[in-house]
């Protein structure tokens, strides 16, 4: 166990699902001295309270490591404690509320003293981040959390150094991974089903928080970056380089796990929730995945180029497909410990 850490830095992974933050998340966990929890902001309301598995493949409430958070931040994690964090989230980080989370936004001028639920749960956040850092002895935690209202509100958090990663990924992937039928191997039961979201709707989805992440990087006040989920897989060591340069975090090409042939060598971790690669190991292969490209019906992508387009051509993606994938976009490798992971 390391000694209490008085300061923590925070890398909050914002943007919307299906766009590649488990792996990116992962990855950056896998630096010494960097710890990745997944996505905290499903501790309060699922995790917990459906004591789900965390990424080591332990119930929550039987991990060793989340356990040991919960003693050091609250004494346990009490059905008292995991209602307020999630109040406090309702009442002070939804989408709605972010405009008036933006410091350097122009408005009227007005008192600066958060909310008792802002301030609440900023206090409850940033508890968890320096007991996730005591616990692993760590001094830089990486939330997955993505919604941008949430990881504005925390930018206030007492001893929090937070900055702010926007994953993205070509929204027409995004769209056709959203209407695929996919197990979510987090609940114990083994029956449950990751959500489905018709394609105008992800479309829409992906845009507004895109907007939400800019607003966030104009008038946030706090590090910003972008990582397109396309260059990760394409040059995974160079754009961790770049982009945690950019957050003002830099690591070196020798800091991030090797990568050999397009794989990686992943070891477990105490992620939650998120996508069920949260709960693969070993040697995993990276790659784009296109299949949008030939399996999307033709009406579908034309819906989601539409609604997305302006910022399609901003993020420097091509408004069709330049070429029909190709046999190198499928899953590769059949031994029992290659996965492959989008």
């Amino acid at each position: 166990m390391g000694a209490r850490t008085p300061g923590v830095s925070v890398v909050y992974l914002g943007g919307f699902g299906r766009s590649g933050s488990t792996l990116v998340e992962r990855v950056l966990g896998a630096v010494p001295g960097w710890v990745n929890v997944g996505e905290v902001v499903d501790l309060a309301r699922s995790v917990a309270p459906h004591d789900e598995l965390c990424g080591c493949g332990e119930r929550f409430s039987a991990c060793p490591v989340w356990s040991r958070v919960g003693e050091v931040a609250f004494g346990g994690w009490t059905d008292e404690v995991l209602e307020r964090i999630r109040g406090a989230h309702r009442a002070a980080a939804r989408q709605r509320h972010l405009p008036g989370l933006l410091p350097d936004l122009p408005r009227p001028r007005r008192g600066s003293a958060p909310s008792p639920a802002l301030a609440s749960l900023r206090a409850d956040y940033a508890a968890i981040y320096r007991a996730v850092a005591e616990v692993t002895g760590s001094s830089v935690v990486i939330d997955a959390s993505k919604g941008p209202a949430l990881g504005q509100a925390l930018a206030g958090a007492p001893d929090i150094d937070l900055r702010v990663l926007n994953v993205v990924r070509d929204p027409r992937a995004v769209a056709w991974s959203w209407q695929r039928e996919v197990a979510r191997p987090h609940d114990a039961s083994g029956s449950d089903q990751m959500w489905r979201i018709p394609a105008h709707r992800a479309a829409a989805q992906w845009s507004g928080l895109q907007l939400e992440m800019a607003s966030i990087a104009r008038w946030g006040g706090v590090p910003s970056a972008r990582l397109r989920y396309e260059d990760f897989v394409a040059d995974p060591v160079g754009s961790l380089v770049a982009a945690t340069t950019d957050l003002g975090l830099p690591l070196a090409p020798e800091q991030l796990p090797a990568v050999d042939d397009g794989a990686i060598l992943l070891e477990p971790s105490h992620g939650l929730s998120g996508n069920p690669s949260r709960f693969r190991s070993g040697v995993v292969r990276l790659r784009r995945d296109e299949a949008w490209a030939s399996e999307m019906p033709a009406g579908a992508r034309a819906v989601v180029t539409g609604l997305t387009l302006p910022l399609l051509v901003d993020y420097g993606y091509a408004p069709a497909p330049r070429t029909a994938p190709t046999a190198a976009g499928a899953a590769t490798g059949t031994a029992p410990d290659r996965r492959t992971v989008t």
